[in-house]
């Protein structure tokens, strides 16, 4: 199998329908991990054809991204997934993407690299606009990296962590690469989820020891400049239950 997206969530019943839509025509499989959910999440995956695999953890159970990023490659190694992708809930990829994977992993192949970044575009207030001014501008994640057994070794940090092992963070220099597509943030998009994402950051990082710029940009709007998204470069599906919920 060379492509299967990785996942973990709790509920996430909200986000699921159009993340299914999104990025399963762009993989062959999905690996899910749903972390004690208490709603429909587990259901909604468990559904998709895609499915290979749905990891549950208890309800109750600490939230541990280390570990869920961890449970999560080691299942996809059981399946033999050649290239992971991560992709969390709330995100969705530029819809050129699906159709320009093969060619990307067919380069990667012949040029040696390991892994490919993408730019995070944070949608705001609508999901046609996103955020460009300042830091919001230069958000890139690496989200798609060779799965190789040997690489055995995991960011120690518990939030804001490399999902790929460190023995391809190590040599990035040399083995990563960036890629021209976009990778939408939905959870952005209204004032109340933006005021929620800020809340849980404060909570889980109180002293910015993961993030030394801190949390209070996520709700910060001075000198704010949007982009809008051009037509070639939109994703699916059109109308995101997600936003209209």
């Amino acid at each position: 199998m060379r492509l299967v997206v990785l996942l973990q969530a709790r509920n996430e019943q909200r986000f699921l329908p159009g993340w299914l839509e999104n990025v399963a025509p762009a993989v062959d499989g999905i690996i899910a991990l749903d972390d004690g959910s208490e709603d429909a999440t587990a259901e909604i995956l468990a559904g998709h054809p895609k499915l290979i695999q749905l990891i549950r953890n208890p309800v109750g159970q600490p939230w541990s991204e280390r570990g869920n990023h961890i449970a999560l490659i080691k299942a996809a190694r059981q399946h033999g997934a050649e290239w992971l992708l991560c992709v969390d809930a709330d995100e969705r990829l530029e819809q050129r993407f699906a159709g320009d994977i093969a060619q990307i992993l067919d380069d990667a192949d012949t040029k040696g690299i390991e892994a490919y970044s993408l730019q995070l575009r944070e949608l705001w207030n609508d999901r046609s606009h996103y955020r460009k001014d300042g830091i919001w501008g230069r958000k890139a994640r690496y989200r798609l990296f060779r799965n190789d057994p040997r690489h055995t070794k995991f960011d120690p940090r518990p939030l804001h962590r490399y999902w790929m092992p460190l023995d391809i963070v190590t040599r990035l220099a040399s083995v990563g690469a960036h890629l021209p597509h976009n990778l939408y943030h939905l959870r952005m998009v209204r004032a109340e989820d933006r005021q929620a994402r800020h809340q849980r950051y404060v909570t889980l990082d109180p002293d910015n020891r993961y993030q030394p710029q801190g949390y209070d940009y996520l709700v910060d709007e001075t000198g704010m400049e949007l982009a809008t998204i051009p037509p070639e470069r939109d994703f699916l599906p059109r109308r995101d239950s997600a936003l209209f919920e």
